[in-house]
């Protein structure tokens, strides 16, 4: 069921082709008007298959920028909103992962929501996966300890994997751009709260996460932990508070990291926890 709204999708590749194309075959009859693709594979071959997508889909519908390096989530989301902008007056942004499979119904039930609710900047949707369903989890803000439920200090965190938000409100810049990856859709909560977030309680999508990372390489065990360590920074009202919350993160983590060291008989975790403070080119391992 199209919508009359005008909707422009935003959307990361990095490797995976095929993954993206199965990606957007589903969302291609849904009134999404156009999808900005950015490709942050950084690579010639690669970038040859993400722009050939284009002639699999309906003229215009599609627009692929292909990056001469890695910007990273943020970044490249980034990216693809100022490239949206300067193509016109959009009423949403759809925000999507390209591990995510849509039912017929996704950007029409968002739609309807984001018209009904004018009170919502940011809209969310659960996700079904091979394990069960996926939602939006509660982040604590002292600790960065994270919630199925409410808890005191906590605030309700929309996943990355599916973000609408009202494009009026939006500048060139969504995503704070100091995350790599992981830790920006918590600071993107916290900073729209006030003006009214929310997820749909209905799984409307599959989502398979964890594409273009490996959990326990050294790029996921370090991004992980640098973005607990950034939100402090935006996430903290004043020195004391931000204080507080390095020193509760730190036992924290480091348990954390001694856990999963353990896990993958390896010190990688503990390595990127002690790097943590230090911004590194740290780019994730390539995936075909």
């Amino acid at each position: 069921m199209p919508t009359k709204a005008r909707v422009c999708g935003l959307m990361l590749a990095y490797f995976k082709a095929d993954m993206t194309y199965q990606c957007l075959q589903t969302l291609v009859n849904q009134g999404i008007e156009r999808i900005i693709l950015v490709d942050n594979s950084a690579n010639a071959i690669e970038n040859q298959r993400t722009l050939a997508l284009v002639e699999h889909f309906p003229a215009d519908w599609l627009n692929v920028i292909a990056s001469p390096e890695n910007l990273g989530f943020a970044n490249g989301i980034n990216l693809a909103i100022k490239h949206a902008h300067n193509l016109g007056e959009w009423d949403y942004f759809l925000v999507l992962n390209n591990d995510i499979k849509a039912q017929t119904y996704l950007v029409a039930q968002l739609t309807e929501y984001m018209q009904l609710d004018p009170e919502i900047t940011l809209l969310g949707v659960k996700a079904k996966t091979g394990k069960g369903t996926q939602s939006g989890l509660y982040y604590q803000r002292l600790t960065g300890l994270m919630f199925e439920k409410p808890t005191i200090g906590s605030f309700q965190v929309i996943p990355g994997y599916c973000l609408m938000l009202r494009a009026n409100l939006i500048s060139n810049t969504l995503f704070d751009p100091r995350f790599f990856m992981y830790g920006e859709d918590v600071e993107l909560s916290w900073r729209l709260q006030k003006q009214g977030i929310h997820i749909l309680d209905k799984a409307l999508l599959t989502h398979t996460p964890s594409q273009s990372s490996q959990e326990g390489s050294f790029f996921y065990e370090y991004h992980i932990n640098r973005g607990h360590w950034l939100l402090v920074k935006n996430l903290g009202r004043n020195a004391f508070e931000r204080t507080l919350m390095y020193t509760l993160r730190l036992p924290l983590l480091t348990l954390r990291a001694i856990l999963r060291s353990w896990r993958f008989r390896c010190f990688v975790p503990l390595k990127a926890l002690l790097l943590v403070s230090i911004a590194l080119p740290i780019r994730p391992p390539i995936k075909h």
